[in-house]
């Protein structure tokens, strides 16, 4: 993907990594897994969301703001049961 692919083809791997990554989390660890996922996809979304709002549009800085508010989503969903 990343000897020339163009964006389609990284796009291609990094969809496929982020699914097998979520079967195995699901499978190893079950609803909890689950739960801390979608929190993780609905946060990030939702901080995207806001900056394409506000901004016009993101940057490293909002993707790496982006990654924090998910992990930590994802942390405290899951976090919840245990």
């Amino acid at each position: 993907a990343f000897l020339g692919g163009g964006v389609a083809g990284s796009a291609l791997a990094a969809a496929v990594g982020a699914v097998a990554g979520a079967a195995l989390a699901v499978w190893a660890r079950g609803a909890p897994a689950a739960a801390g996922i979608g929190a993780a996809v609905i946060a990030a979304a939702a901080v995207l969301s806001l900056a394409r709002r506000r901004l016009g549009g993101f940057t490293g800085d909002v993707l790496g703001a982006a990654v924090v508010v998910s992990e930590t989503a994802a942390l405290l969903v899951s976090g919840v049961r245990w």
